[in-house]
């Protein structure tokens, strides 16, 4: 998805010469601190509450403060990954967009951005989560897609993280069903760790039990 696809709808922007006061009343009405200046299409800066909050008087124009504006954006045939980045690095609740042209269009905010990335990651979609522990040399896609497959079970998407201060991995996976006792059965069977599971609709949370009482069952 791209990041022009999810532009607010709200008009977040502020002029050079609107007043200090007026600024501070649209953070307060939007519910942000942060706030793009914008003269016709052209990005001046982010600027932010305490740049506003430190004037003494409030009828001034922007213009009048003598802070620096943060002037960072991306463009709005980026994916919203690097929406995400970059917002998180820059610690932004609002991130100012422009064309191929540098003209500005619009910001994204992060609570717009976590809604796109929910969709995007399938996430708004039914299905259990399982998080497996893997070596770092041992992640095999093709295997563990071969073990869900056959089970007739879908993977919506999956994540991986390093575990810190050890060589191994946690990957994630969210899919498409609530019953997965056959596929966590199937990992262990492959001698998949198989740390945790969620909305499998199961409320025992010892799912190394779960597999011992499924393999007794299959057993008799």
């Amino acid at each position: 998805m791209y990041i022009g696809e999810i532009l607010a709808k709200n008009y977040f922007d502020v002029r050079s010469d609107d007043n200090i006061g007026f600024a501070l009343d649209k953070m307060n009405e939007l519910h942000t601190s942060q706030l793009p200046i914008v003269n016709e299409r052209d990005l001046l800066g982010i600027l932010t509450e305490d740049h506003l909050l430190s004037a003494h008087d409030e009828t001034q124009a922007l213009s009048s403060l003598t802070v620096s504006l943060r002037f960072v954006y991306l463009y709005e045939y980026q994916h919203i990954y690097n929406a995400l980045q970059y917002m998180d690095a820059h610690r932004l609740e609002i991130l100012p967009v422009l064309d191929k042209e540098n003209a500005y269009m619009g910001v994204v905010t992060i609570i717009d951005l976590l809604s796109a990335i929910n969709e995007t990651l399938g996430n708004k979609d039914l299905g259990a989560i399982i998080v497996l522990e893997l070596g770092k040399n041992d992640v095999s896609f093709s295997h563990i897609a071969h073990i869900f497959e056959s089970e007739n079970v879908h993977i919506l998407n999956t994540a991986l993280r390093d575990i810190p201060d050890t060589t191994k991995m946690e990957m994630t996976i969210k899919v498409d069903k609530q019953n997965i006792s056959s596929v966590v059965a199937s990992l262990w069977r492959f001698d998949y760790v198989v740390k945790a599971t969620f909305n499998d609709g199961s409320q025992d949370s010892d799912i190394k039990e779960r597999y011992d009482i499924l393999m007794n069952y299959l057993n008799l």
